[in-house]
This record gives structure tokens, sequence and C-alpha cells, in this order.
């Protein structure tokens, strides 16, 4: 515990929260936007149009903010002998854990607070029926888990190159893909870590062409989308730790 402690004294005037405030400000004004411009009819499924879009958005926003918070955690350790002196009071592979302990407290609490005020948004545009609050968990639960599993890929990059443009840059491949991955049969999505977030969504949509209106209805994840999400954790997590933990200091 004294590890992670660590992580939050180091991290406390670096402005890692302003950067994941930012990215729920930008998703609350696109919503809001995205809200003014439909009228009562577009909005009959009013529960299950916030959270299939809020899923779309969550695609392109999420992995670059993940990101640029790994690498504002990480990028400390590169200057001077940073990780030298730590790894005299602890050993490699505990740093590591506790740094990705952060990132999921971290991402854990943006996730609560931006699924708290869209409750918020819902509840003020009175969307009909009742408030999803278990429906709401969930998806709040899915793009956490999926946010840390690509925040793993992210802080491998972090801490393997000491040049941080190089995992900022696969964070913004990263948001592409996620975005052009839903246009993507589910083959191919399976095989991009970003695009879990459309596999994951608890919504789904069906637009009627000859009459012009989408119909949206409630998924569930496929237990081989499960499956494989659990392969690219373990894998982003074995690799990137075995590098660490090797890594000349």
């Amino acid at each position: 515990m004294s590890t992670l402690r660590l992580e939050f004294f180091k991290c406390r005037r670096r402005k890692i929260f302003l950067v994941g405030l930012a990215l729920i400000a930008a998703q609350l004004l696109w919503m809001s936007v995205t809200i003014m411009r439909g009228d009562a009819d577009d909005y009959r499924q009013g529960w299950q149009w916030l959270l299939y879009n809020l899923a779309l958005i969550d695609s392109f926003m999420l992995p670059l903010a993940t990101a640029v918070i790994c690498s504002r955690n990480c990028e400390i350790e590169h200057k001077g002998s940073t990780l030298k002196i730590l790894e005299t009071l602890t050993t490699p592979g505990k740093i590591y854990n506790a740094k990705l302990l952060w990132g999921a407290i971290v991402l854990a609490i943006l996730m609560l607070i931006r699924s708290a005020l869209f409750l918020g948004v819902g509840y003020y545009e009175a969307f009909p029926g009742t408030m999803p609050y278990r429906t709401f968990a969930v998806f709040t639960f899915v793009s956490w888990i999926v946010s840390l599993m690509l925040y793993t890929l992210q802080q491998g990059l972090s801490l393997r190159f000491a040049n941080q443009a190089v995992p900022l840059v696969i964070g913004i491949a990263g948001s592409f893909l996620g975005l052009m991955g839903l246009f993507f049969p589910s083959a191919v999505q399976r095989l991009l870590p970003w695009s879990y977030y459309g596999l994951f969504s608890l919504v789904t949509m069906q637009w009627d062409e000859a009459t012009r209106y989408t119909e949206y209805y409630w998924r569930t994840p496929e237990p081989l989308d499960i499956a494989l999400f659990i392969c690219w954790f373990l894998v982003f997590f074995i690799v990137g730790r075995t590098l660490f933990v090797r890594k000349e200091v």
C-alpha cells in the first residue's frame, strides 16, 4: 500500500484528474448538442439511445484519454534516476502493480462521475421509463474494464519507451481504430482491442431504410467476446510486466 500511496503523491500536481474531467466535459457537450438537435420522437427510447451513443463516443474518446492519463503517470519514471531510486526501495513488479492499481482507481472514479452526470441528463430530459440504475451500473463497469485493459497496454508502452510520443501515437491510432471498428464485422472487431467498447455495448440498433426510423434493442455481450477480452487483458499485463521487470535501469 505504501507504493500505491507513493503513486498518488507523485501525481498530485500533474493535473491528471483535469484530463479526465476534460474528457467528461467533452462527452457531456457532445451529447447535449446532439439532444438539442433532436426532437421528442427521436428520444422515445431515450435511455437506450443514450447508452448506445455513450458506447459510440467512448470508442474514440477513451483510448486517447487513457493514453494521456497513463503517460502523465509514467513519464516521471524516466526522468533522472527515478526508477533506480524506486527499485532500491521495492521490486519492479510491485512498482508495476501499484501503477496499474493507481490507474484502475483513477479510471473507476472518472467512470462513476461520468455515469452519475449522464443519469442526471436522462432525468433532466425526462426520458420515458424508469431510470435504469442497474443497466447504468453494468455500463459503468464495462467502460471501466475495457479502459483498464487499454490502460494496461499503454502502461507497458509508457514504461518501455522514454519518449512518450510513442504510446501517445498508439493511443491516437487506437481512437481512430475504435471508431472505425464499429463499422467492421464482429470478427474484425475482435482483433482490435480498442473496438471492445462497441463489442460490449449493451444496446444495438436497427435502421429501417423505408421508414427512416431507428429502433434500439437491449443486448448481452457474446461469451466469445468476453473470453477474447480476457486473453487481451492477460497478454498486455504479462508482456508489459515482464518487459518492465527485466528492464535495465
